[in-house]
């Protein structure tokens, strides 16, 4: 384990708050950088420890700066989780990974169904909504059908199918991996099921075992540490203004 301080660069209301969130789950000393949004858009401060120049990004005790949520989170549970409180269950040599209780395979398949499928409806969502509602007057009507149109014949449906998904994967389960304590998953996933709830104007009580399972989340002593030390989290997009 190392011995000094990981650094978190956290940008004002982006998915910094579900490491912020870990950090303080794990119980150990950090130090935060933190950042404004400039016009929308994260600024070109970091780009100076990281090329993606997105956050969030953790500097790690040794120098290294890993971005994104996943990573980090991994990077945090495996080296920072002395108890294994965060990490997902070993299976069982001889069990069949196509078991439907192989915590592992859930994790990589749910990780993957967030990060590439929903990720990809909610933002889509945002941005045609954005447009829609800051666009000059004399195409708004335009695009706001169009907004409605993917909606209703596209975007809508697929949301909805997936958080289907993620419902019947919480059955009889407090967290996505049947654990007493969230796992790198549910730290990853909250994000999404926020960015939905908030950004996107999904109604979570058509969910009601993720809705269960996010109020789980939020009512974590620190998760509410966490929103006291960070600098702002209000995922309503649609509400941006176009610079």
């Amino acid at each position: 384990m190392e011995n000094s301080k990981p650094t978190l660069h956290y940008l004002q209301n982006p998915g910094s708050q579900q490491c912020l969130w870990l950090l303080e789950e794990l119980g150990i000393e950090y130090d935060l950088v933190f950042y404004k949004r400039e016009k929308g858009r994260a600024p070109d401060a970091l780009k100076e420890t990281h090329p993606l120049g997105k956050a969030p990004q953790l500097a790690t005790a040794s120098g290294r700066v890993i971005a994104e949520r996943s990573a980090i989170a991994f990077y945090l549970i495996e080296t920072y989780d002395g108890e294994g409180r965060f990490k997902v269950p070993t299976p069982e040599l001889d069990l069949d990974w196509n078991s439907k209780d192989n915590a592992k395979f859930r994790e990589e398949q749910l990780l993957s169904l967030a990060q590439t499928a929903i990720n990809q409806y909610l933002s889509m969502k945002v941005t045609v909504t954005v447009f829609a509602n800051h666009a000059p007057f004399f195409i708004r009507p335009f695009l706001q059908g169009l907004r409605w149109g993917l909606d209703k014949i596209y975007l809508d449906a697929e949301i909805d199918n997936s958080f289907k998904v993620l419902d019947a994967e919480l059955e009889g389960r407090e967290y996505f991996n049947g654990t007493k304590h969230p796992t790198r998953l549910d730290f990853v996933m909250q994000w999404y099921v926020d960015f939905a709830a908030q950004g996107c104007q999904v109604d979570l009580s058509l969910y009601p075992r993720v809705k269960a399972w996010f109020e789980r989340c939020i009512s974590r002593d620190a998760w509410k540490r966490s929103l006291e030390k960070g600098n702002g989290y209000d995922l309503e997009f649609w509400k941006m203004k176009m610079a």
